[in-house]
């Protein structure tokens, strides 16, 4: 025994000298696959006792602590090299069905398991630890216990556990997860897996680093954080084939700063990623399908849609950065690309969305019917778009672009328009809910419809600025406004155009209020701007297309229809008369026909307006029809009592032109005129029609 102590004496001896990139360490190595027991620097041991007889036969002592050990816990004794700096560092190496850990803390501190490549930790210190984890392990497994912030770091690291968790997180300080520069690593769990991710985290995580995180679950989440999860950087690769699964879930708030997400999610019901709190996006670049399906589950005897949805926040959402390339193919039916039960709120970020399959009619209970219709952005609550560039299309039955269940800002008050483009096109067609019964005004009855919108609100609509594009091109039946209010829209700002095939390209339910801005609207078989309330035009510049008779170019059915500022060309098989005794500004009626050019002088021939008016190209939405176009125009240059010539059915040229209204050195010539006196706040004037 004497000899032995000698030896070892010797050994450490030899070892003791600091080399300048790091030093040699004394490691025992505990029995049954406890792993490494002590490590400590050679420098640090003051002496060794080695007694099979005695109780706690192997005693180290170093600078700072005195450790005893049972020979029954020793397997072996090894003195490796540690470079400088990675002492304070447990090591995890995998290797196939094994795992080496290396442990420079005392075994009181960190107590470590090792059932062949299936590690785990209790960490019982005061101090945060960092563990770096790599090589690969099939099956393999990491799990860690902790009292304060451990830094886990995944350095090469390749874990697959076919029976569970791949990575198990419980920290009650929470977590940081390290995804080391530079390095791939890879969490999956099996077919076999009972158990609810790939890697799950019990508490709060926070992630970081640049390198590649692959996360593939086979059962259930590929990600799960029942805490606060807060991701700075990373790059995630997340697969999941199973029905009903979330690629990255947060039970608490999730909070996105930056990384990328490049997400597929093929299974029914699926999320790409779901928070069931508030979540914030600040950065970020995001890539994902999501292929799945809806499906209609029993709730209270009822049919109600699950859906299968790229990003789904329960609460609240604010994004104000990131790059969004969103898809949803034809195979999910109904799906939403980002979808909240709460408020939504976008002040940045880039996004490209596609959705295309087809929403459905379905059977609640009963004789009572309902659909599911497919949408790139979609939330219950109140949504504000106040700045990023969109373009977001939706190509399936019945589907929307915008989709809001309560109030609706576009735009920020006095904002550059260039602060937000807006580009939304839907063009697949309307869903028959419940077919017309017959009679009524139009053919069959009027019906139930679930129809493709771009942009709709529930509630109040407002928009303050942007560059706004708006396109529904379905082409075999009614239904596809482009911007729809349920309740009241306000327009204060911003460049909009709207052109929908098939209905309305501006529509209003209760009232349209015209402050200022500047829009755009047309539509080819029904009216260029309807409100089923009051109409204002306070100010702006407006141009708004409708149909053959009946359709308007501003319709507001008898509602009370009041100008006091502004520009405003309509043109359609009729139109709203404004509503003289509270107009403030005056406007005409011209009676002409579609495809004229009219050009409005004042009695010392400057000019007010010079339009060419449109060709109709598609029927109106009930009786009537023809070539007969009604034309309402206002300006402030027009000024009751004065005289003013309307030329008419003659050629334009020169000028700068948008959308049929000219500006700048414009020739006019040829065709008739006649003369108006502007003796009410609205004339009537012939130009070579009758109206409506």
């Amino acid at each position: 025994m004497k000899r032995l102590v000698l030896v070892i004496s010797l050994i450490i001896t030899g070892l003791s000298i600091k080399a300048q990139d790091g030093e040699y360490h004394v490691r025992i190595h505990g029995q049954q696959n406890k792993g490494i027991i002590l490590d400590a620097p050679v420098s640090s041991i003051d002496s060794m006792f080695v007694n099979p007889t005695a109780n706690n036969p192997i005693k180290v002592r170093t600078t700072d602590n005195l450790y005893s050990f049972d020979c029954s816990e020793v397997d072996s004794l090894t003195f490796p090299f540690i470079p400088t700096g990675s002492g304070d560092i447990v090591y995890i190496n995998y290797n196939g069905t094994s795992a080496e850990v290396i442990n420079p803390y005392p075994a009181t501190q960190v107590i470590v398991t090792v059932n062949g490549a299936k590690v785990s930790i209790t960490s019982l210190g005061s101090d945060n630890i960092t563990y770096a984890l790599s090589g690969t392990a099939n099956p393999g497994r990491f799990t860690i216990e902790s009292v304060t912030t451990p830094t886990i770091v995944l350095n090469g690291v390749s874990l697959t556990n076919p029976t569970g968790k791949a990575m198990d997180l419980t920290c009650d300080a929470g977590v940081i997860l390290q995804i080391a520069d530079g390095t791939t690593n890879s969490l999956r769990d099996g077919t076999d897996s009972d158990k609810k991710a790939a890697l799950m985290s019990n508490s709060d995580l926070l992630v970081q680093g640049n390198g590649t995180l692959n996360v593939t679950s086979f059962v259930k989440h590929p990600i799960k954080v029942k805490g606060i999860c807060t991701i700075n950087s990373g790059n995630f690769v997340i697969t999941s084939d199973v029905t009903d699964v979330n690629g990255l879930s947060a039970d608490s708030t999730l909070v996105i700063n930056g990384g990328s997400f490049n997400i597929t999610m093929n299974g029914d019901i699926s999320k790409g990623i779901k928070c069931d709190n508030n979540m914030t996006v600040n950065g970020g670049d995001f890539t994902i399908v999501a292929a799945g399906n809806t499906v209609l589950k029993t709730v209270n005897n009822q049919n109600v849609p699950s859906y299968c949805t790229a990003i789904k926040c329960d609460n609240d959402i604010n994004i104000n950065g990131g790059t969004f390339n969103i898809t949803l193919p034809t195979s999910n039916q109904g799906g939403k690309s980002i979808s909240v039960d709460g408020n939504i709120a976008i002040t940045g970020g880039t996004f490209d969305i596609l959705t295309q399959g087809d929403g459905a009619a379905y059977t609640v209970t009963g004789s009572t019917k309902d659909s599911y219709t497919s949408s790139c952005l979609k939330c219950d609550g109140n949504m504000e778009i106040l700045g990023g560039n969109f373009l977001l299309r939706s190509t399936g039955a019945g589907g929307k672009g915008i989709d809001s269940g309560g109030t609706m800002k576009i735009g920020l008050e006095n904002a550059s328009n260039d602060d937000l483009i807006l580009n939304v096109t839907t063009s697949g067609e309307r869903i028959t809910v419940e077919a017309g019964s017959g009679g009524g005004w139009w053919p069959g009855g009027e019906g139930e419809y679930a129809n493709p919108k771009a942009i709709k609100a529930d509630s109040n609509m407002t928009i303050n600025s942007g560059n706004i594009t708006v396109n529904c091109t379905q082409t075999q039946n009614e239904g596809g406004d482009c911007i729809e209010s349920n309740a009241v829209l306000t327009i204060n700002g911003g460049n909009i155009e709207a052109y929908s095939k098939k209905d309305d390209a501006i529509n209003a339910a209760s009232q349209l209020i015209l402050n200022g801005g500047t829009y755009y609207a047309h539509s080819d078989a029904n009216d260029g701007t309807d409100c089923n309330g009051t109409m204002h035009i306070n100010g702006g510049f407006f141009i708004s297309n409708g149909s053959r008779s009946p359709e308007e170019g501003f319709d507001c059915d008898n509602n009370q229809f009041k100008i006091t500022g502004g520009t405003a060309i309509g043109t359609g098989g009729g139109t709203s008369d404004p509503t003289a005794s509270v107009c403030t500004q005056p406007s005409m009626k011209i009676n002409t026909q579609h495809g004229y050019a009219i050009q409005i002088l004042k009695s010392d021939g400057t000019v007010v307006c010079t339009y060419q008016c449109p060709t109709f190209t598609g029927g109106g939405g009930g009786p009537g029809g023809g070539n007969s176009m009604v034309m309402l125009f206002t300006d402030p240059q027009l000024q009751q009592g004065q005289t003013y010539t309307i030329k008419y059915n003659g050629t334009i040229s020169g000028g700068t032109e948008w959308n049929g209204y000219y500006t700048g050195n414009v020739t006019y010539s040829g065709g008739q005129s006649t003369t108006a006196t502007l003796n009410s706040m609205y004339t009537t004037v012939n130009a070579g029609g009758n109206g409506w």
